[in-house]
């Protein structure tokens, strides 16, 4: 097998298809921390700073209420641009590739 499609097949992998997906590059290293470790380490600096910068509880209920709802919208949106490139993944694979070889 020539170096090409060793190296195709060393990319194949959901990280490297994301990085493309998301970026239009290769993802140089892989984090490999679990989604819930990743997530917690990216939360805690942003608790910090919120909690510092808001010292009426109220305030900072609000702020926080704020970036929450700001997440939720990016959450849903990224969540159903997934599900839309997976089923048109699903489509070229299933339906588009049979036209090819009939």
């Amino acid at each position: 097998m020539s170096n090409y499609i060793k190296d195709a097949f060393s990319r194949m992998n959901l990280y490297q298809i994301r990085a493309f997906v998301l970026y239009g590059t290769e993802q140089k290293s892989h984090n490999s921390e679990t989604y819930k470790d990743r997530l917690e380490n990216a939360t805690v600096p942003l608790h910090n700073r919120i909690n510092s910068l808001y010292t009426d509880q109220a305030e900072l209920t609000e702020a926080a209420n704020d970036i929450a709802n700001a997440l939720s919208a990016f959450e849903e949106v990224y969540m159903e641009v997934g599900m839309k490139m997976g089923a048109r993944l699903v489509y070229q694979l299933l339906v588009e590739n049979e036209q090819y070889s009939q």
